[in-house]
């Protein structure tokens, strides 16, 4: 009867201390945000109207041109940090707009689209975030979507075969020789195909060093300050001349802008919000 004693008084002992262990182990979580603003060089976007003839902006060929519309798809973000830290936003597609997480279209004309708050991350440091501009090819042949995915509401979609159009500027330029001088992009691709030139895949995944760590914690909601550069854009390695390229409507002509946007963005800074 003692030793059984001695048995079960070990066995609470070893209960103990497995809960305190477990306790020791549990993960904390906080949340961290993302504002993007939008840029032309060190100049904030302003939206124009339909067939205005006010040009506040300019190229390094030095061509005038407003914007009318502005946004973008980000999709698949990741944080992490020094000492191993790591956080992968959830994602998830489906037929309701519940279900669909992961995915932001970010619009120049909705400032609440250009805030994103980052739920459950884990607490601990963090000086990189990755993510991809664009949708693609799994989250493209799950089928329909709904949501910002979904292509009968705001969702940008071509087709099955292209995907979606995840980068958008439209506005009008006096160099455009279109008769109206208006300059349509719509940039987006997901896939090749062997002896079809015109499917590209145009998805670019980035990964941006933060200027300083963010600290995530149970209480605090720190803020990255994402800036996207549209005239690394058109001013890039392959340079957009509005009087010869004004309409990009599928995915093969817009992979030079898919090129150039792999160096619009950067992290300008970590913030309270």
């Amino acid at each position: 009867m003692k030793n059984l004693q001695y048995i079960l008084f070990g066995l609470t002992i070893l209960l103990a201390t497995f809960s305190a262990c477990t306790k020791e182990a549990t993960t904390e979580y906080g949340q961290f945000s993302l504002e993007f603003d939008n840029k032309v060089g060190t100049e904030a976007v302003t939206l124009n109207a339909s067939g205005s003839t006010d040009y506040p902006f300019r190229t390094a060929m030095s061509q005038d041109f407003n914007i009318q519309t502005l946004g973008y798809y980000i999709s698949r973000v990741e944080l992490t940090g020094p000492n191993g830290e790591s956080y992968s936003d959830e994602v998830s597609t489906g037929a309701t707009a519940e279900e669909v997480k992961g995915f932001y279209q970010v619009l120049e004309s909705n400032a609440s689209s250009r805030a994103i708050t980052l739920e459950n991350v884990p607490v601990g440091t963090y000086d990189k975030i990755t993510f991809t501009i664009g949708i693609e090819a799994d989250d493209v042949e799950d089928g329909a979507n709904a949501g910002v995915l979904d292509p009968s509401g705001s969702g940008w979609l071509w087709n099955w075969d292209s995907g979606y159009i995840f980068y958008k500027l439209e506005g009008t330029s006096p160099a455009s020789t279109k008769a109206d001088n208006t300059f349509k992009f719509h940039i987006g691709g997901w896939k090749e195909m062997a002896g079809n030139a015109s499917l590209v895949n145009n998805v670019k995944r980035i990964t941006l060093d933060f200027p300083s760590s963010a600290e995530v914690t149970t209480s605090s909601d720190e803020e990255a300050h994402i800036v996207m550069n549209l005239l690394e854009i058109l001013d890039g390695h392959h340079a957009i001349d509005f009087s010869t390229t004004n309409m990009v409507m599928s995915p093969a002509p817009g992979a030079d802008f898919a090129h150039n946007m792999e160096n619009a963005f950067m992290v300008h800074g970590i913030h309270a919000k």
